[in-house]
């Protein structure tokens, strides 16, 4: 019997779900480097700038995906009974958060800085509806499509450990660039290899925990010797986890000044680039279950 992959979901959703964390991680990032002092102004700044545009970007891909804007409005419907319309009401709700702590404290306004209260406020729940809005991403694709590889508690927690590892990458690349303070992103790189030694666990136990179940063995047997191992073991685990690992190790023990910058900088593409292809391993990976009669099975093409 040969069983089906879905093909539905490509490039544009892996797009959408990578920005969509992104977005998260670089606000959670910012928004707790606010309560760290001056030197880390920057660098909150930076990471509450991009979340808005990731996320919206993040959208956009999304949207072309589905082929009309109506189709993305009436996901917002139902949400007492859909994961699709609680997660699109979270993720509209951090963005109008990351509009409002950015226009009132960066540009046009900066009243933020004399209210200490409100700054907090609005840093608090942007950080619960970011959490919300990294989660989901993984939530997202057992709730739409329910195929057995997607629809697992560990993807949500391997999105969400990637989500903040990029938006930690995110925010090192564009503060390496705008001259953010050495040791903030010193800090920042220490804590994405925390971030990033997770992330492989985690990885490694999703991959082993769907590879013991049935329906989605096939799943984990595509990903790592299949059609989508070249982009999992070169893409993700070298190019996304290794590589920023073994410089993020260099940048922070061995190496500093120009060649440290440029580390980081390399760092942080590839980590970028990995969280990317994350999430198409993932999508390419789904496989729909055969639905057993008698002692026949026949693999469902389309759900």
């Amino acid at each position: 019997m040969i069983l089906k992959a879905q093909t539905k979901w490509g490039w544009f959703i892996a797009a959408y779900l990578f920005l969509a964390g992104v977005g998260g991680g670089a606000y959670v990032t910012g928004a707790v480097a606010g309560f760290g002092g001056p030197e880390w102004t920057l660098i909150s700044k930076i990471g509450v700038l991009l979340s808005f545009p990731c996320v919206g970007v993040g959208c956009l891909f999304l949207i072309l995906d589905l082929g009309s804007p109506k189709n993305f409005w009436r996901s917002a419907m139902k949400p007492a009974t859909s994961w699709i319309a609680r997660g699109t009401i979270v993720i509209t709700i951090f963005m109008i958060l990351g509009v409002l702590h950015a226009g009132l404290w960066i540009w046009p306004s900066q009243m933020l800085d004399t209210a200490q209260g409100l700054h907090t406020l609005i840093s608090v729940l942007g950080i619960l509806f970011a959490f919300g809005t990294m989660i989901y991403t993984g939530i997202l694709l057992g709730a739409a499509r329910p195929l057995a590889f997607w629809s697992t508690a560990m993807l949500p927690l391997l999105f969400l450990v990637s989500a903040l590892s990029t938006g930690i990458m995110a925010v090192i690349f564009i503060g390496s660039l705008a001259g953010a303070a050495g040791h903030a992103l010193l800090v920042l790189g220490k804590i994405d290899l925390l971030i990033i030694l997770q992330e492989i666990f985690v990885l490694g136990f999703y991959l082993q925990a769907t590879h013991r179940v049935r329906e989605s063995r096939a799943s984990a047997r595509l990903v790592l010797a299949g059609s989508s191992a070249p982009l999992f073991w070169l893409g993700v685990v070298c190019l996304g986890l290794l590589v920023p690992l073994a410089f993020d190790l260099l940048t922070i023990y061995a190496l500093s000044g120009p060649a440290g910058h440029t580390l980081g900088l390399l760092a942080s593409c590839c980590g970028l680039l990995g969280g990317l292809f994350l999430r198409k391993v993932v999508l390419s990976g789904g496989i729909y279950a055969p639905l057993a009669a008698g002692r026949f099975e026949y693999a469902l093409t389309n759900i």
